[in-house]
């Protein structure tokens, strides 16, 4: 008996720890990446993912172990890519994705998961009382399914909409059509003007997530607006205004202190600075673009000198044949995913340890990572030997 009872929990350990391994997410389920990752396209690298970045699943690919997830480019419809399954997280939820995800759920007949949904949702003293007066309509409905119920639904949906929630009434009243059947009252919505509509706040969510993730604010910025016009109530759209509006104004005192400082004597180092640090916050920003061309020659001084007969004096020498193939792979591959930063902006360490944990990402092999450190650490010694200007 005392050898059965020590087995239990052994048991319940090695099935606890299969489960933390082997996350299993559902379509439509929101997802994170841990660390920085290259989404793939049908076996190829297509385009970074930041960490944090988040992604509507498609699929889980159990036997390959990837994750299919949506991404859109600039124009035209969502494609499909993979992101390793153990490089993503359940995204946070609250109580909005929760009552989200209810919706979806009772329109995919999962009407067990929609009564769960709705329970957490109300958890959240913010949507408590929408997801406290929407349970027992749709449990009612499940359990009668006659004309009253359904109506109910109907007018129910309805009102969603006029709280400014389409994607919420558009579900709730296509899962009516499925719940009731030929006995579900007529639709009260416009549903083709209420389809185009969820289906542009979708699509700019995503591509918010997307743009913001790459630090492309204004072209988040732009999404938002799309998809506030389409929805004006549509939460994670406000949450992010929020953050993107705030993150704007910061990238704009970046512009304003990198043209304060190039216009004083010996002030472009610093201008240098503010340049990197506003488009670090905001990459599409127009001045800071605008900048950076007009102080082009300074800018790729301070973040990628090119290898001549100065730079090799001033590195105290080295295998111009090297150095010249580590600027190539800095220059070119290092910038798949993010722009370049000031040279002399981290210390060796630190930008070994950063090349490191790019180089699998890029699909850097060691010599090519070992050729792009020797670049890097005799490029810092060709920047911090200039005086300043």
């Amino acid at each position: 008996m005392a050898r059965r009872l020590l087995l239990v929990p052994l048991s319940l350990a090695l099935l606890h720890a299969h489960a933390m391994a082997a996350a299993v997410f559902a379509p439509g389920d929101l997802v994170r990446a841990t660390k920085g990752e290259m989404l793939q396209l049908e076996g190829k690298n297509f385009v970074g993912a930041a960490k944090g970045q988040e992604f509507s699943v498609l699929q889980q690919d159990a036997a390959r172990g990837v994750v299919v997830v949506y991404f859109y480019k600039k124009d035209g419809p969502p494609i499909a890519v993979t992101i390793p399954a153990d490089a993503v997280e359940a995204a946070p939820r609250d109580g909005w994705l929760d009552l989200l995800a209810s919706m979806e759920a009772f329109h995919d007949q999962r009407y067990d998961v929609a009564r769960q949904l709705l329970a957490r949702s109300a958890q959240d003293e913010k949507y408590r009382a929408l997801a406290s007066a929407l349970a027992p309509r749709l449990q009612g409905a499940v359990a009668s399914r006659n004309a009253g119920a359904l109506g109910t639904l109907r007018e129910t949906a309805a009102q969603l909409e006029k709280l400014g929630y389409p994607c919420l009434a558009l579900a709730l009243d296509e899962g009516t059509d499925r719940l009731g059947g030929t006995t579900a009252p007529p639709t009260k919505l416009n549903r083709t003007e209420l389809s185009q509509r969820v289906a542009t706040s979708t699509r700019a969510l995503a591509r918010t997530r997307q743009a913001v993730a790459m630090h492309c604010l204004t072209n988040a910025d732009d999404e938002i607006r799309i998809g506030l016009e389409a929805e004006p109530n549509r939460p994670e759209l406000k949450v992010l205004q929020v953050k993107v509006q705030k993150d704007l104004a910061e990238a704009q005192q970046d512009y304003e202190n990198a043209d304060n400082y190039r216009r004083k004597f010996k002030g472009t180092p610093h201008a240098l600075t503010a340049l990197e640090m506003g488009l670090k916050v905001c990459a599409d920003h127009p001045k800071l673009i605008a900048l950076k061309k007009e102080m082009g020659g300074a800018f790729e001084a301070g973040t990628a000198p090119r290898v001549d007969a100065a730079f090799l004096t001033a590195a105290g020498g080295g295998d111009s044949k090297a150095l010249i193939e580590g600027h190539s792979l800095y220059t070119n591959r290092c910038t798949e995913c993010h722009d370049l930063e000031l040279i002399d902006s981290r210390t060796i360490s630190s930008w070994e340890r950063m090349v490191g944990n790019m180089s699998r990402r890029a699909g850097l092999n060691d010599e090519q990572q070992a050729r792009i450190l020797a670049y890097i650490t005799a490029a810092q010694k060709v920047v911090q030997s200039r005086p300043p200007e």
